[in-house]
């Protein structure tokens, strides 16, 4: 990948458009990572795809700043008057695109790709726009406002929120998931054992991987439970602890129904 700081946005195009004139302007970076666990993600208004890549020097981004201008220059200077402003404090970084004042509403910010070593703890935040995790194993943090949630590790442990979005997460982690408007697909991934809580306004479906020592407490429309140690079809609520009772399985579907499985095979 061919690497540019903020600094240098050199690749620009502009086009004519039903309100003014369009100015892009590209933007790759690395930021380094040396001494650093924790990483925040504020874009603004960004689908967000981030991949964890053991090769990754530190973390690596490519994006574009999209404006709108009333002639050709106005649109040039919106697209390159912002930045992605990247801050540290000890073990934690934030990187944040910082649009001023005077040119909120008119620029937007959008995420390519990202790319971190896997073993780093995420936190990520977006106005609107879906997020995709795939292959960072610690622990994950994200917060959409419209967009869906899908995430594919986390074994450190899973908080993810979104207002209006699905749920797609599968895990070795626990999980502490809502969508206050959507359902959610969990799946337990490795041995499983670890707690999945879950409180959505649509379907929710849960994949175990065992079924031992499980703390059941379910919630929905239609409850359906099919494991070794317990078969059941309900309606409204079904509470059941098994064994110890250690691994928290608590799912609230509202008007949705809920479905738990298991599938023993290794994941």
């Amino acid at each position: 990948m061919q690497l540019r700081t903020t600094g240098g946005l050199l690749a620009l195009s502009l086009a004519a458009c039903v309100f003014g004139y369009r100015g892009e302007a590209e933007v790759e970076a690395t930021y380094p990572l040396d001494g650093v666990t924790a990483i925040r993600l504020d874009l603004g208004a960004s689908p967000l795809l981030v991949t964890g890549d053991p090769m990754a020097p530190g973390l690596e981004l490519a994006g574009t700043w999209s404006s709108v201008g009333g002639n050709n220059k106005t649109a040039k200077d919106n697209a390159t008057t912002p930045d992605l402003v990247w801050s540290r404090d000890g073990a934690f970084a934030e990187l944040v695109a910082y649009i001023p004042l005077a040119l909120r509403g008119q620029v937007d910010f959008e995420a390519d790709e990202i790319r971190v070593p896997p073993d780093r703890d995420l936190e990520l935040i977006t106005d609107l726009g879906d997020v995709r995790i795939t292959g960072v194993a610690g622990n994950l943090s994200v917060d959409v406002g419209t967009g869906h949630i899908d995430i594919d590790g986390g074994a450190d442990g899973i908080a993810a929120s979104t207002d209006f979005g699905d749920l797609d997460i599968r895990s070795a982690g626990n999980i502490d998931a809502v969508t206050l408007r959507g359902g959610a697909t969990i799946v337990q991934a490795g041995m499983g054992g670890n707690d999945v809580v879950v409180s959505a306004r649509g379907d929710i479906r849960v994949v175990l991987r065992a079924d031992a020592n499980l703390d059941l407490q379910l919630r929905g429309r239609e409850i359906r439970v099919q494991t070794r140690t317990v078969s059941t079809v309900r309606e409204r609520s079904f509470d059941r602890t098994v064994g110890s009772g250690n691994v928290k399985i608590w799912l609230d579907a509202g008007p949705g129904s809920v479905r738990v499985e298991l599938v023993e095979e290794p994941g």
